[in-house]
């Protein structure tokens, strides 16, 4: 065997080994353990005031920014497939909106984080539905490792009714979403017109 063959065995073989490594992490608890990277992973959207049924702003309350990021082999993957792979995981970022930042006179910017929230494809380790929905909020700040919301939080009944793409709101992640409705992994029975209750 050539060393250039041996050479591209081993540089396939350590791409394995960070792909591997980079999966989600969960503790000898079974929480999953916050990524520091994740603001360098791919950016799939950012909403403003995104709310869903009964959670909505009170009257004056500012409407807060989101952040969707995804793990860049889930996303590679999906946009081959139209479809999440095993081991994908979302972060989601929530930060205030500020107005009148330094030189902006209209509109608004983000600001200080509020919350960070994680969506995370194990079928094995969660097999009814393949999914599970995190908070990473504590009392005294961010967690470094959190317990998935209990199997009765309103986020399931919500996400397995209303995701586009399985379990998830791809729907508002413009690109991905292309990509599902051109390769048909959009579920059949996803409707655009029904909010959540």
């Amino acid at each position: 065997m050539s060393r250039a063959a041996i050479a591209i065995g081993m540089v396939l073989c350590l791409a394995g080994s960070a792909a591997f490594a980079a999966d989600p992490s969960f503790t000898d608890k079974g929480e999953l353990v916050r990524p520091p990277d994740y603001r360098e992973w791919v950016f799939l959207a950012s909403g403003l005031g995104m709310t869903y049924g009964p959670n909505r702003p009170q009257a004056g309350q500012t409407p807060p920014f989101d952040n969707v990021f995804v793990r860049p082999e889930s996303y590679r993957e999906f946009m081959k497939t139209g479809r999440w792979p095993e081991g994908t995981m979302f972060m989601l970022e929530v930060r205030n909106a500020e107005e009148n930042v330094s030189i902006n006179a209209g509109g608004r910017t983000q600001g200080s984080l509020r919350a960070i929230e994680a969506a995370v494809k194990d079928s094995k380790r969660y097999p009814d539905g393949g999914w599970s929905y995190f908070s990473f909020d504590g009392p005294q700040g961010l967690k470094e490792s959190t317990a998935p919301f209990p199997r009765t939080a309103s986020c399931y009944a919500c996400h397995s009714r209303n995701g586009a793409v399985e379990w998830t709101f791809t729907q508002f992640y413009p690109v991905p979403f292309e990509v599902a409705q051109k390769l048909g992994t959009v579920r059949k029975d996803y409707d655009p017109a029904r909010k959540a209750e």
